[in-house]
């Protein structure tokens, strides 16, 4: 990619009116942006991202910089770069390759007056049999049409994560779909990350509206599909024209890379300075020290921009790991630079100063927490979660339950 890009970056701000913010060069792997000086004129306005200040200097980025957050993750690198037919993908030919309709958050590109990839529309609930076994067929490394394929990344989109997964249209909602993996995981993964989203749930924890559903594949299997509402979006009979909500992830809110799992008195510093809730991140802390959420990266927390502040995303993309009293916990996300974060240690007193939790609440929520997890095996039979996975997962929660007894 040899020849300049230029891009007007839009943004919606806090009333709802969208505005151009800067402009964006981009050249082979390298980004520059320059803010519009009318953007911060804007009383309205606000920073992109905390690497870029509003002021009239250049920012310079190898690779994609703070503006990962709109482009795709592993999975979508994968089906796009499949699309392409070609193994070197530069990094803005990821950003620009995006739905504009799907695209994480409210940054938005245009380029020679039109949105980049804005007339690509965005498949239907019905459309999911068609859209896994085309995924099934990427996992695979099979033959796929060139339209199939292209039907596929246009849902993918700046979606993270490995698993696949792609965004469709259900009313007046975007949803996105995670599908389970063809040759199968070695338990019910999707299935828990349902349980998982509904028991967080009963503690209290904030998580999007989600629901699991039956698809038959091209195999004739019957594969559970979770549904999980964009939350970046607000729902609106025309999909076109939904608000966007702008999304900062924790990793960009840091100013880290991919590959840092970072640290949870990090993300708790950071979210206290931008009057976000600690009480809630601690909950999501235990929350996830309980269950074995392992794969915790910053990549996986996030912060929306509501009424001229940022605050908590709803909690996604937290998954249990089978406990194994052999092998202690190793989370991404680590905590005073250790990695085997436990619910004894987010108890104690240091740490409840970190997030600014008191002991009366410690213990009030740690109760309400242990009923929650009480609950995991029912609901996992009443998401029919085959025995074997329940089992497998069963001592994960029984053990978590006595910790906190």
């Amino acid at each position: 990619m040899s020849t300049t890009i230029e891009a007007h970056v839009r943004i919606t701000l806090d009333t709802g009116k969208e505005v151009t913010a800067g402009t964006l060069h981009a050249t082979g792997n390298t980004l520059l942006f320059h803010y519009l000086p009318s953007y911060i004129a804007d009383a309205d306005s606000f920073d992109l991202f905390p690497s870029m200040p509003r002021s009239l200097a250049s920012f310079h980025f190898s690779g994609l910089g703070p503006f990962s957050d709109s482009a795709p993750d592993r999975w979508g690198r994968k089906v796009f770069a499949r699309s392409l037919k070609r193994t070197r993908v530069f990094e803005p030919e990821y950003l620009f390759g995006v739905n504009d309709l799907t695209r994480q958050g409210a940054v938005r590109f245009v380029v020679n007056g039109d949105y980049v990839a804005g007339n690509e529309g965005v498949p239907v609930v019905a459309n999911l049999p068609d859209l896994m076994n085309t995924a099934d067929a990427v996992e695979k490394n099979q033959e796929i049409s060139d339209i199939a394929l292209r039907r596929l990344y246009r849902a993918t989109g700046s979606l993270g994560g490995a698993r696949p997964k792609a965004s469709v249209v259900d009313g007046d909602s975007l949803w996105l779909a995670k599908f389970p993996k063809p040759d199968g995981d070695n338990w019910d993964v999707i299935g828990w990350e349902s349980v998982t989203l509904d028991i967080a749930q009963l503690a209290g924890i904030q998580v999007p509206q989600h629901r699991t559903i039956k698809i038959q594949d091209s195999e004739g299997r019957s594969r559970t599909v979770l549904l999980v509402q964009r939350f970046d979006r607000t729902p609106s009979a025309d999909i076109q024209h939904a608000k966007r909500i702008p999304y900062m992830s924790a990793m960009t809110a840091l100013e880290a890379s991919d590959g840092e799992g970072g640290d949870w008195i990090d993300l708790a510093e950071d979210a206290r300075l931008r009057g976000a809730d600690t009480t809630e991140l601690w909950r999501r802390a235990m929350f996830g020290a309980a269950i074995g959420n392992l794969d915790d990266h910053l990549r996986n927390h996030g912060f929306l921009r509501i009424q001229s502040s940022w605050h908590l995303a709803p909690a996604f993309d937290m998954n249990p790991e089978p406990y194994d009293e052999k092998m202690p916990d190793s989370h991404q996300l680590s905590f005073c630079g250790d990695n085997e974060v436990t619910t004894n240690t987010l108890l104690t007193d240091d740490a409840l100063a970190v997030f600014g939790v008191s002991n009366t609440y410690a213990n009030q929520w740690r109760s309400t927490l242990r009923s929650s997890l009480s609950q995991a095996l029912n609901r996992s039979k009443m998401q029919h979660i085959d025995s074997s996975s329940i089992e497998l997962m069963s001592t994960r929660f029984s053990h978590a339950i006595e910790l906190l007894s």
